[in-house]
């Protein structure tokens, strides 16, 4: 059993301790961190029978419980901190994407956590579902030769429980790079198997956007051996594509067809692959439907890893996503100069 506390408790985190953690039975919440004691009896009763002892501390809860690591689920500006905090403490993470704010941040939490030999992962849960893995496997083992080019289109148009949650995304920073695309770009990397080399973003921002920042952006990434990445995406239209868009991958014998990640992360229902080889025609493929995907996928490699040392395949530890904190970085920096902007390798 791995013990965890878990620091987060807003729309998000409550989703994650009613309905991640209960399908993972190797992991138990010792304990929750809130700001305040009435912050505490707010959660305390959004998540009924399941509410663990609260803390006003991480300090605390770690001395009281003696749990095994720490899962935080706050926004981006705080995981910092609390990682750091959670690290000096002697204790694995668990951190919600986007993993940090900047490559200097995020370089010396790995810098950290491997002098201490802690584990340190970031939920890249995109890539723990069976279309992404599929696609990934077929690209490593040149099923279809070599690839020659990548095209990804990202559409949605949410609809909000309340305006207070409009207006949350509406003035979030970076809503479609940093928050979204970052998981596409992570997502290059996994399933080419190779590093960005040069990005070219441009994210125009309609007067009548409800956005602070663009929600809407095209981007040409080139990446090692040649491999071009055409993507684009919007939270601004329609038809919805699943959140990891559509993919076209491109081969030297045929193409490649999937997209994953449905409308909730708990089911899989927007997965699917399709193989188009020159001469044999379409080939739908019956994708593996018998194990742990998504955030559950997510946590059980987490305990994993702390447990038994074992660390999955396309495990997103954090210094692995430094290259995807980098590349989501230059695109950012790309939007905002108008220009190519080269990505150094992090090796």
């Amino acid at each position: 059993m791995v013990r965890l506390i878990q620091i987060g408790l807003g729309d998000w985190g409550v989703n994650w301790a009613t309905t991640i953690v209960p399908q993972v039975p190797e992991v138990e919440i010792a304990g929750y961190v809130v700001r305040s004691q009435d912050k505490a009896e707010i959660s305390r009763e959004r998540l009924g029978e399941r509410a663990a002892p609260f803390f006003l501390s991480l300090e605390e809860a770690i001395e009281r419980t003696g749990a095994d690591g720490v899962l935080v689920l706050t926004t981006t500006a705080a995981h910092v901190e609390l990682v750091s905090r959670a690290l000096a403490l002697g204790r694995h993470v668990l951190v919600e994407k986007p993993f940090v704010q900047t490559i200097e941040e995020g370089s010396e939490l790995v810098r950290i956590a491997a002098a201490q030999k802690l584990v340190l992962m970031v939920n890249q849960n995109f890539r723990f579902f069976p279309a992404a893995q599929r696609a990934a496997e077929i690209v490593r083992d040149r099923e279809l030769g070599e690839v020659a080019s990548v095209s990804i289109a990202f559409r949605r148009m949410l609809s909000y429980p309340s305006e207070e949650r409009a207006q949350w995304h509406y003035q979030l920073r970076q809503p479609l790079l940093a928050d979204l695309a970052i998981h596409h770009f992570d997502l290059m990397r996994m399933v080419l198997g190779r590093e960005p080399l040069s990005i070219y973003c441009t994210a125009p921002r309609p007067k009548w956007s409800k956005f602070r920042d663009p929600a809407t952006a095209a981007a040409t990434i080139k990446f090692e051996d040649g491999i071009t990445v055409n993507w684009s995406g919007t939270w601004e239209a329609q038809p919805e594509t699943t959140f990891s868009g559509e993919w076209h991958m491109q081969c030297q014998d045929g193409s490649v067809i999937w997209a994953c990640r449905g409308d909730r992360d708990v089911t899989l229902d927007g997965d699917r692959l399709e193989i188009i080889r020159a001469k044999a025609g379409s080939q739908p493929e019956k994708l593996k439907r018998d194990h742990r995907f998504g955030r559950v996928g997510v946590l059980d490699a987490f305990a994993s890893a702390i447990s038994a040392s074992q660390r999955v395949q396309f495990f997103p530890d954090g210094s692995d996503n430094l290259m995807s904190l980098a590349l989501m970085e230059a695109a950012i920096k790309s939007c905002e100069t108008g220009k190519l902007v080269e990505i150094s390798l992090l090796k």
